[in-house]
């Protein structure tokens, strides 16, 4: 009995002869506590007593996740009263000052197309034909007069009247000299196999009109002209 009775005081967590070896060891020793807290070492178990007292333990025993969710849900609840708070110190303490304070107002970002929309006169009017698709009929004009008539439709403008045009139909007068050479740009269309494939030279029509002179057509998909060469624009259809 004496020699049970020995055993049972040394393997016991709350007797004065405990002996930590033979209670490892030993089939009779008891848990105090069933659900008691693991820890990885001797560390984690002293950081848990140090900051027991202050209720905000930084190290949480193995497989409680649930004690982790619930501590970072306070940390975010007092984070954000910490917030409110301090914004409603600081609205305290300026209150005094909103008074003195002056509004500014935002500068307005002006450029070609914010002022395209509030545009009114003859460039109020181009607006309209970008918006409505309406047909134009442009007069262009060379180093000496007119040069010659543009039917096609305005796509986009700007205030020095240049003008980016589709489906463009150009009509013009020039001599007709007996030997006269054209290049490849008024009409003589570019060899199969060249630059033709990937964007082919509009091909001319030439037409006596006597006195010398003769009627050129083309047809343009697209084409930019420049404000210094425009003389008249006259709205055909609406």
């Amino acid at each position: 009995m004496s020699s049970n009775s020995s055993s049972e005081s040394e393997t016991g967590a709350s007797s004065s002869k405990f002996d930590p070896i033979k209670a490892l060891y030993s089939k009779k020793t008891k848990v105090p506590v069933k659900h008691a807290p693991m820890y990885d070492n001797l560390h984690q178990f002293e950081s848990a007593l140090k900051f027991e007292e202050k209720k905000s333990s930084s190290i949480i025993p193995v497989g409680n996740q649930e004690l982790v969710q619930k501590r970072e849900e306070e940390k975010e609840v007092k984070r954000k009263e910490a917030e409110r708070l301090l914004a409603e110190k600081n609205k305290q303490r300026f209150a005094q000052y909103e008074g003195l304070l002056v509004e500014r107002k935002g500068r307005k970002v002006k450029n070609v197309l914010t002022r395209i929309k509030t545009m009114t006169g003859p460039l109020g009017a181009l607006k309209e034909c970008v918006d409505q698709r309406l047909r134009l009929k442009i007069i262009t004009r060379n180093a000496n007069g007119i040069r010659g008539v543009m039917h096609a439709t305005l796509v986009a403008f700007d205030k020095q009247w240049n003008f980016a045009l589709t489906d463009v139909l150009e009509v013009w007068k020039k001599k007709a000299p007996k030997k006269r050479k054209i290049p490849p740009g008024l009409g003589t269309p570019v060899p199969k196999g060249t630059a033709a494939a990937i964007s082919p030279v509009p091909i001319v029509t030439e037409t006596p009109i006597g006195g010398g002179y003769l009627e050129c057509s083309r047809h343009l998909p697209q084409i930019m002209v420049r404000g210094e060469h425009i003389v008249l624009v006259q709205i055909v259809e609406r």
